[in-house]
């Protein structure tokens, strides 16, 4: 069951996006969610490496810790490793927590036979106040670890490079409409396509982002997306020009696309009133 309400006043109207990612700072998005987040779950390291299935470095330790603010919290933690990873144990994971309280668990990660190579991700989710909070760890299979930091400048900065390309690589992303132009009153769309290059389900948030001034004409400012591995979907948005537009008014907007802790921006959209 979700968290009892706090006693001073109602709850907040849960994100738009859901699940809430608990390490909402790693998106840029500057205040906590809605609620404060009352109850987080984390999964740390936020990166493992495994060599494979039937190796030696064929498994790895997470550690899994929930904890609650003022008020206590009980429920259940669910653990999805998808179809090519095992996680022992597997949950769901009960929790009672007293006010400010926090429980953890070892777990294990672990290729199984025939997993594909690449990037998977492990997530952890609980359930409260009217909202899915998630947390996740990314586990690649027959990737190097990430390069250590106290390497020489020369040795470092190859291995970063290329290991920065592969994260831009895990989500691709294309502009459908690189230019709107509307007359005053008109209404259109902007789109923009995401494909999926990892191993694992990809859950995640889509913001529409342009200057002060423009944001009551879009709808929605921000939404959920879901893409399957190897899977490509379509976010759109709608941009409605006011009828007191000037004909000549310009400016841009790009999507800004969060994921398990990533931040992807779009191309900017060209968007112009016309008429006149």
């Amino acid at each position: 069951r979700a968290a009892p309400q706090p006693p001073d006043g109602p709850e907040p109207p849960p994100e738009p996006a859901q699940p809430v990612f608990t390490r909402y700072w790693l998106h840029g998005k500057g205040p906590a969610p809605a609620g404060n987040v009352p109850v987080a779950v984390h999964l740390s390291p936020g990166r493992l490496a495994l060599a494979g299935p039937g190796d030696a470095a064929g498994e790895a330790a997470l550690r899994l810790t929930v904890a609650c603010g003022t008020a206590s919290a009980s429920g259940a933690v669910e653990l999805d490793a998808g179809g090519q990873l095992r996680l022992e144990p597997a949950g769901p994971l009960r929790y009672d927590l007293a006010p400010l309280g926090h429980a953890c668990w070892d777990l294990t990660v672990r290729a199984l036979p025939g997993a594909r190579g690449g990037r998977h991700f492990v997530t952890a989710r609980i359930t409260g106040h009217g909202q899915v909070f998630e947390d996740a760890a990314m586990v690649s299979v027959g990737e190097p670890a990430p390069p250590a930091l106290d390497l020489p400048l020369d040795e470092l900065f190859p291995l970063y490079e290329a290991d920065q390309q592969k994260l831009a690589a895990e989500l691709d992303l294309a502009l459908l409409t690189p230019e709107l132009r509307l007359p005053p009153g008109g209404r259109g769309g902007i789109a923009l396509r995401l494909r999926n290059a990892t191993a694992s389900q990809v859950r995640g948030e889509a913001q529409l982002v342009s200057p002060l001034g423009s944001w009551a004409e879009v709808l929605p400012w921000t939404q959920g997306f879901t893409a399957e591995p190897g899977a490509e979907v379509t976010v759109r948005a709608t941009v409605a020009a006011a009828a007191t537009a000037r004909p000549g008014q310009h400016w841009w907007a790009l999507v800004k696309v969060m994921y398990f802790g990533r931040v992807r921006y779009s191309e900017p959209a060209s968007i112009t009133i016309t008429g006149g």
